[in-house]
């Protein structure tokens, strides 16, 4: 049969060529379980220098030669979040996600060294309204960490949650329960005489989230990101507590 007969193909009596939700296809079609990674691109990054996505972009790193482009604006919905620190100066790269862990204090103490390779700082569990997708975003950079301030208060807030900050002695006389609140991240060019980057700006967003993933979607990737150990990037088998190869 001619590409041109397929064109005029009758395919009205056909039963429904799908069977199973956009969901569910979605999730078929991921290539790993691993959570992506909500990222604000500046001009020294190599998917920026390949031209894969422009300077003060957001978007998902999906390979080392594909990017998923979301524009210089995103809405997000803060669910979770965690400590991290991060070692990219060899191979396995390490995340460490304890505060307290002997790991995570040596990469925070490397992080303020030009070319460490090392960033530390809050990780939050977002889904991202255009593609609907829960990712990590992770402000690890010095110049990034401060809007984290603003991220935390739009995080769910429950009786327990008040409670707690009660005991630790915290103001909580205007708190009250509340669910996760959308916010808008932006990306701002900051210029000096000698340099210029961009740093993500967090506004409040007054367009609630009409689509989420499933609710035990939810809670399984919720548990996974808080509860997260030590990662190795790799299947080294080089513990991370052995020190670095420098």
């Amino acid at each position: 049969m001619s590409t041109n007969a397929l064109s005029t193909l009758k395919l009205q009596g056909l039963p429904s060529t799908s069977v199973g939700s956009t969901d569910d296809f979605n999730d078929l079609a991921k290539g790993s379980n691993f959570l992506g990674r909500l990222t604000l691109f500046g001009g020294s990054s190599k998917a920026c220098k390949k031209n894969l996505i422009p300077i003060g972009h957001f978007g998902i790193p999906v390979s080392a030669d594909e990017v998923i482009d979301l524009g210089d604006s995103v809405d997000i919905l803060p669910l979770a979040r965690r400590p991290k620190a991060i070692d990219m100066s060899d191979k396995p790269v390490i995340s460490v996600y304890d505060a307290n862990d002997p790991e995570f204090k040596r990469i925070r103490a490397l992080a303020g060294t030009k070319d460490s390779g090392c960033q530390f700082g809050p990780s939050f569990l977002v889904v991202e309204r255009k593609t609907g997708r829960l990712l990590e975003y992770f402000l690890g950079a010095a110049t990034h960490r401060p809007e984290a301030q603003k991220i935390y208060p739009a995080l769910q807030l429950t009786e327990d949650d008040i409670k707690a900050l009660a005991a630790q002695d915290q103001d909580v006389t205007d708190l009250k329960p509340h669910g996760p609140q959308p916010l808008t991240l932006k990306s701002k060019l900051v210029e000096t005489e000698k340099n210029s980057w961009h740093v993500p700006v967090v506004l409040p967003c007054s367009t609630p989230f009409a689509r989420l993933p499933k609710d035990e979607v939810l809670l399984e990737e919720a548990t996974k990101f808080l509860t997260a150990k030590t990662e190795l990037e790799s299947d080294d088998k080089e513990s991370p507590k052995s020190g670095r190869k420098r």
